[in-house]
């Protein structure tokens, strides 16, 4: 059972797994950037923005 299993894991094909992986998360990242404020997600470790102030 065990080696059955290795062997299908062997037999991905990684290459487009992490491509794919990659397009993912770039696409994430810009999906956050595109959409209101309201509706974006807060990443891990990101900046508060913070309000401009009136005289400028």
């Amino acid at each position: 059972m065990k080696e059955k299993l290795l062997n299908y894991i062997k037999s991905f094909n990684w290459k487009f797994l992490f491509i794919f992986a990659a397009v993912c998360i770039l696409l994430a990242i810009i999906n956050n950037i595109r959409v209101d404020d309201s509706k974006s997600v807060e990443w891990i470790g990101s900046q508060t923005v913070l309000e401009k102030p009136e005289g400028i």
